[in-house]
């Protein structure tokens, strides 16, 4: 017998939709409605969570609000948000689906198997840095998260995919750039040191993201063997 899935609803509202939460114990979920991202989160520590719905039909700042929190302290579930009618989605709710008013319950239930089925292809971890690339955050051990933009994310993936391998300029370009062109490099050089400073403990001194000099960058495998110290600072 499969295990029922357990989702979080967050509604911060004084009037939950008990209509919703009705409809998706009808189908076998397992629901749980709480009003703020503190008890949200203590909620998805302790317990295996699916799914998070934060239901913003009635205060919809303070709904995109606590999808933000959720995502700045560390929350890796998928979450639906719920708007009223007149909104639109935008990246910067981060939430992993956004539906907007009108829509049917039967719409949510089918928004949520999506969400349930979905592989969580979107997390890659080398040693210790931990980049999630759906939501463009990145950790070093327990620090703080650190957001990237879409171009220093695309250079690190890239990197992390090929841990303790010299990747060249051209590829790095083609890569995250999508050319060719090398005459002019400095913008890799910038995105580099930018990277550099949301992973590395020194950042003029690195241990992860290493120069090969005349070759282009390697991503650092602490475990291994120690590499020539041929890299810039």
């Amino acid at each position: 017998m499969s295990t029922p899935n357990k989702i979080l609803c967050v509604e911060p509202t004084t009037n939950p939709q008990e209509s919703l939460r009705a409809e998706l114990e009808k189908r076998g979920y397992i629901i749980s409605t709480l009003s703020n991202e503190r008890s949200a989160l203590e909620r998805i520590e302790a317990e295996s969570i699916q799914v998070i719905i934060i239901n913003a039909l009635g205060m919809v700042q303070r709904g995109k609000e606590i999808c933000r929190t959720l995502r700045w302290r560390g929350v890796d579930q998928p979450i639906l948000l719920l708007l009223p009618e007149g909104n639109k989605s935008s990246p910067d709710m981060q939430a992993d689906m956004v539906l907007v008013k009108p829509f049917t319950i039967r719409k949510v239930v089918n928004r949520i198997k999506k969400l349930v089925a979905e592989p969580r292809i979107h997390l890659l971890q080398v040693g210790d840095i931990q980049l999630n690339r759906r939501i463009r955050l990145v950790r070093h051990g327990d620090g703080p998260l650190q957001k990237l933009t879409p171009k220093q994310a695309k250079l690190l993936e890239t990197l992390m995919l090929h841990p303790g391998e010299v990747l060249t300029r051209r590829f790095l370009m083609k890569q995250v750039w999508q050319t060719d062109y090398l005459g002019d490099t400095r913008t890799l050089d910038v995105h580099i040191r930018w990277v550099r400073e949301k992973i590395e403990p020194h950042p003029s001194d690195p241990i992860y993201v290493i120069t090969k000099r005349g070759v282009g960058y390697l991503f650092a495998v602490l475990e291994d063997e120690p590499l020539n110290d041929d890299r810039d600072r």
